[in-house]
């Protein structure tokens, strides 16, 4: 008798999870981050660890995300890519250029520019990666020591890039 109520009750735990077409993971959908179409002009490339042949690699740049005309603001752009694929760096760091693509935000790697140059002095005194910063041609923006915003972070991967405009300014955005 407990055979035939155990298929049973199974039988019916299948049948409400198909008529109703929900599963246990429908309730983490939320936690997923949607990509969002970003513009952003490169400012200065604050790490390129040392590339590796088997591993994903990152470039971590301080970037302008264009958010409307004559509006923008500082973010922090991590870019990851495979070793096969081209960094973000060899499409060029100039600031005229701007670079569209697909991002995701990540609140978890937020820090303002004085935690990532407190960082970066660390990583230039045990000599692990470079930690000078490279500006881009053009930049306007030579200070970035002396500023203490919070920037947000977004993350890409080489999959997500879309494409490069070249589009020149003359204004300074802060």
């Amino acid at each position: 008798m407990k055979l035939s109520v155990m298929p049973s009750s199974a039988i019916l735990a299948a049948l409400f999870v198909l008529i109703t077409g929900t599963s246990a993971a429908d309730g983490q959908l939320h936690l997923v981050s949607r990509k969002e179409p970003i513009e952003v002009r490169l400012i200065a490339l604050a790490i390129a660890y040392p590339r590796s042949s088997f591993f994903a690699n990152d470039e971590v740049f301080i970037a302008e995300q264009e958010l409307g005309k004559d509006e923008s603001r500082f973010i922090k752009l991590v870019y990851d890519f495979l070793p096969y694929e081209p960094p973000l760096s060899s499409y060029g760091l100039n600031y005229s250029l701007v670079h569209r693509v697909r991002a995701v935000r990540d609140a978890s790697c937020d820090e303002s520019l004085w935690q990532m140059r407190s960082f970066f002095e660390q990583q230039r005194n045990s000599e692990e990666a470079n930690a000078d910063w490279k500006y881009a041609v053009d930049s306007p923006i030579g200070d970035l020591d002396q500023r203490q915003a919070r920037l947000r972070c977004y993350r890409t991967t080489s999959d997500d890039y879309e494409r490069t405009l070249h589009e020149p300014t003359s204004e300074m955005p802060y």
